[in-house]
């Protein structure tokens, strides 16, 4: 059984959540690394927006209230992440390990299995969706809908309701998939068009574990859908001194005077 790498970050500025998976994106290109699986949270509710999305189409800018956004390294809608979600990023050589799929379809789907049984485990009837569901996507003038606005192949609905987001970047060997598992549902936030509402979702009493626990157990899913070991560390120094310098690659896209 083949050892990956899990780093359980903490609770982390938004510049450094996305420079982090960008540089464990690059170390998957270099085949530098065994595959790493980055569990991590935020130190403050903020937004991220998609590699090609204009800030002033994907966000309302003169509505943020200090929200903090940055842009991520892959595709996709405006997110907004908060403390009711668990964030992950996998990333890892799909050359050297085929396991982590040779196609986009292949690499989420398989991480849509692992979702599907964390959610399962906390009592609650997650599915994979398999086709594409229609969205109303913005005029050229308006604000585009954030990424909760529709349901794509490969992610993960609870209920019939998209509860898990992601988003994935492919190289000539490598990748990074990260994404939002939520736990609980967001407030509406006046600079995005769409932020996971679903207040009809039931608790059950494996919510209230303690927020270290369902990483575990998120981890153990990962884990078990790949068929391999993990192996707890962190960044170590080096690898920290070179992700910092990277920082500034990722600073927070809202002007200073929102």
């Amino acid at each position: 059984m083949s050892d990956w790498r899990l780093i359980l970050d903490g609770e982390n500025p938004a510049p450094y959540n996305m420079a982090a998976d960008a540089f464990l994106f690059a170390l998957a290109e270099q085949g530098q690394s065994s595959p790493v699986v980055r569990l991590y949270g935020w130190d403050r509710p903020s937004i991220t927006i998609g590699y090609h999305q204009r800030l002033e189409r994907a966000v309302a800018v003169g509505r943020l209230d200090g929200t903090p956004v940055v842009r991520r390294i892959t595709g996709g809608r405006a997110l907004l992440h908060d403390n009711g979600e668990l964030t992950y990023a996998v990333a890892g050589n799909f050359s050297d390990y085929p396991v982590l799929g040779d196609s986009l379809g292949d690499s989420y789907l398989r991480i849509a299995e692992a979702i599907v049984a964390f959610y399962r485990q906390l009592g609650w009837p997650a599915e994979i969706a398999h086709r594409d569901a229609p969205v109303s996507l913005a005029s050229s003038r308006a604000l585009q809908k954030g990424c909760f606005a529709a349901v794509s192949r490969y992610e993960v609905l609870v209920f019939g309701q998209k509860a898990a987001a992601g988003s994935q970047r492919r190289g000539r060997q490598g990748l990074l998939q990260h994404g939002a598992v939520r736990l609980s549902p967001q407030r509406p936030h006046p600079a995005i068009d769409n932020a996971f509402n679903a207040s009809d979702l039931p608790a059950t009493p494996k919510m209230f574990l303690q927020r270290r626990e369902l990483k575990w157990r998120l981890a153990e899913s990962l884990a078990a859908a790949y068929g391999v070991s993990l192996v707890s560390g962190s960044f170590s120094v080096g690898e920290r001194d070179t992700l910092l310098k990277r920082l500034v690659d990722f600073e927070n896209l809202a002007p200073a005077d929102f």
